[in-house]
């Protein structure tokens, strides 16, 4: 009998062959986790995405579905024993078994027999190929063993029938390594019980001492193969087994929900990843995009996609998407890669020229104090900013009210002169007649893109207050064409606005607020990453104007301060947008294959945000504190997320400590200094602590 041999690496395989190529006329290569890696562990995932498909297609439940192919498929292997092969079926004979096992009315009303299973085949090919990728080593072994000029054969103990494995092998780009291939599904005898060896054999006219066969199962690659009188050699890769391994039990302990589903999915599009790419090395902002933002964003969107589809079922289907500049720019450009059927659009809006609109009726007080949330606000100067009023018609009424410094910070907001500054008509009258400008343009800008034509609209930001949603609904809410209005944030924290009144929906996928989960509030804790990461290179609309007939929008000048700050951080946003692109488009991929909800996915998300924004790496502190953050409100200030880092001295003074958390953007970065991160955990505590109280 030959050697039961073990060999670590393809590398080890060739200097163990090479000195015996005189004596060897055939190499026979296992495929699956030899030749071919999964991205997704168990084969089973493929077969249960396949039935997840026909599920869609047809209506029939999918465990129903899967019930039928589980079925048929024992019903065969057992025909199989009983006519003296092994335990082996083939995909051509399972395929018309299987489909006359499913509910035949649903069939009969909903499919034709031929074109369901046209569709069952392309499926499994498709998805099967979608979870595979050729090893680099086995491809450098085979380059070589075909320099040798030696042949190579495929032996496999697979249900798929030959032909559809050298589809696949073809559409992986190394068929043409291979002169024959031996799948146990096609002759009902498997390597495991050498039977598929000896088959080899016998129909290549060749003796055992001339093939050698390498694989990754000690059982049937090695033993089985030796006791037919090839030599066979376990090719024991001990990482790749180890990754193997950790898939396996992620995809178990997810069974038991938590942030094992997340886990397990992650685990996968990371594989997918560097397989495919190996992007390690990419320069950092690339990598935070690709590995925090990305899990983040993505997940957003398939929650955004399964929100959409349930309007579908319920008959009330979503009839245009307005994706809100600025932060909805990323989220328009991954929408378009899902080739969505909902018309989408990218829209000018902002709070700027939405809040100047919603002046027309007049200011109310409970406006006016919107432009007092801004820490660096000043006084009227601010109202007038954010709700684009004329300042030099306005400061001379402000100073009969008591106003000799219209620029002053007002801090009570409770102040007489406010009140009373806001009740004189004089005031009003010039607010409402530059409201209403701002009104008219904005009217004709939204009648441009669609937003009174439909009955259901959804607007896609990144959210926080539903500004937007909020102040279109307050100016144009009583045209009896003014839509229903969904607004699907990243996260949504109404801070500003309780009421957003009837038919107008608001819904924080990644954190809402208002579900009370303290764990989920980790967006909240650096909103400014989040926004940095989503937003458009262009600068903030803060006009409109009519230009050949239309209304376009008038952005800001590329002089003003801020965005001076924001053009030199576009390469910075540039390249984070990159990563979460392409970790968005292996999502997609591990997604059709695992069929998991955005819901299952979302604690290990959020564990993810945990890390990042509370437990920074150096490097990540280091890098993210070069970003500088504007705001679209009417200011033109600029918030430095860097921030002088806290020193063990100011431990010790812990109301200077306490100011100095409040007004950081970026609080947990401060303590970067602190190598043990006890201080980012004892903070984050305290804070848990308060937020469920």
């Amino acid at each position: 009998m030959p050697e039961k041999l073990i060999l670590r690496d393809w590398g080890k395989v060739r200097v163990w062959l090479e000195p015996r190529l005189q004596d060897v006329k055939l190499i026979s290569l296992d495929i699956f986790d030899t030749v071919l890696g999964r991205y997704v562990g168990d084969p089973a995932e493929v077969q249960r995405a396949v039935c997840r498909a026909v599920s869609e297609r047809t209506g029939i439940a999918a465990e129903a579905v899967w019930q039928a192919r589980q079925q048929a498929e024992q019903a065969l292997r057992a025909e199989a024993v009983q006519a003296g092969f092994d335990h082996e079926c083939r995909y051509s004979d399972l395929l018309p078994r299987w489909i006359a096992c499913l509910p035949s009315t649903a069939l009969r009303e909903r499919e034709g027999g031929s074109s369901l299973t046209s569709f069952i085949r392309q499926t499994e090919l498709d998805l099967e190929a979608a979870t595979l990728y050729v090893k680099r080593d086995a491809q450098v072994f085979m380059d070589w063993v075909k320099e040798q000029n030696l042949k190579i054969i495929a032996m496999s103990d697979m249900y798929l029938d030959g032909d559809m494995l050298c589809e696949l092998l073809r559409r992986k780009g190394i068929v043409d390594y291979f002169t024959f291939v031996y799948v146990s599904g096609d002759f009902k005898l498997g390597k495991y019980s050498g039977r598929l060896f000896q088959k080899m054999l016998q129909v290549k006219g060749v003796t055992g001492a001339q093939v050698v066969h390498i694989g990754d199962n000690p059982i049937s690659d090695r033993r089985m193969a030796c006791r037919a009188g090839i030599q066979g050699i376990w090719l024991y890769e001990k990482a790749e087994l180890q990754r193997r391994e950790r898939q396996s039990l992620s995809a178990s302990m997810a069974q038991r929900g938590g942030i094992w589903a997340g886990r397990h999915f992650f685990e996968c599009v990371e594989t997918r990843s560097q397989q495919q790419d190996g992007l390690k090395p990419r320069d950092f902002f690339f990598r935070y995009g690709r590995d925090v933002l990305g899990p983040a964003f993505s997940v957003f969107m398939q929650g955004l996609q399964e929100r959409l589809q349930q309007q579908r079922d319920a008959a009330q289907p979503i009839e245009k998407l307005l994706f809100v500049a600025r932060d909805g720019f990323l989220f328009e450009r991954l929408y378009r890669t899902t080739q969505g059927q909902i018309p989408a659009e990218y829209v000018y809006l902002s709070r700027k020229v939405i809040t100047a609109a919603s002046t027309a009726d007049g200011l109310s007080w409970e406006q006016a104090i919107v432009a007092f949330y801004n820490p660096k606000q000043c006084g009227l100067e601010s109202v007038c900013k954010v709700y684009g009023l004329p300042p030099a018609l306005l400061q001379p009424l402000a100073r009969e009210h008591g106003f000799e410094d219209f620029a002053a910070p007002i801090h009570d907001w409770e102040d007489t002169r406010l009140r009373n500054f806001l009740k004189d008509q004089q005031v009003q009258a010039i607010i409402r007649a530059e409201g209403s400008k701002h009104r008219d343009l904005l009217q004709r800008y939204l009648e441009q893109v669609g937003f009174f034509a439909h009955q259901r609209v959804a607007l896609v930001d990144i959210g926080w207050n539903g500004t937007v949603q909020k102040f279109l609904k307050q100016a144009f809410g009583q045209r009896e064409d003014f839509p229903l209005l969904h607004g699907y944030y990243f996260a949504f924290v109404p801070k500003m606005y309780a009421n957003f009144g009837d038919d107008n929906v608001c819904e924080g996928i990644i954190h809402d607020s208002r579900r009370g989960n303290a764990c989920e509030r980790i967006p909240a804790e650096f909103e400014e990453i989040f926004e940095q990461g989503a937003r458009s290179h262009e600068a903030t609309t803060i006009a409109y104007r009519e230009q050949d007939g239309r209304v376009v929008p008038v952005l800001k000048a590329a002089n003003a301060p801020d965005r001076q700050a924001e053009l030199a951080c576009n390469i910075f946003v540039a390249q984070m947008q990159q990563g979460v692109a392409h970790h968005w488009e292996h999502f997609r991929a591990v997604q059709r294959l695992t069929g998991y909800s955005s819901q299952q996915l979302l604690p290990y998300v959020h564990g993810v945000l945990e890390r990042a924004v509370v437990y920074p790496t150096r490097e990540e502190a280091r890098e993210l504190t070069k970003l500088v953050h504007t705001e679209d409100f009417g200011h033109d200030h600029v918030l430095e997320l860097a921030n002088q880092p806290v020193g063990w001295g100011d431990l010790l003074r812990p109301r200077h400590l306490l100011r100095r958390l409040e007004l950081s953007a970026w609080r947990y970065a401060l303590f970067d200094r602190i190598p043990t991160g006890v201080a980012n955990f004892a903070f984050r505590i305290v804070y848990l602590h308060t937020v469920r109280k």
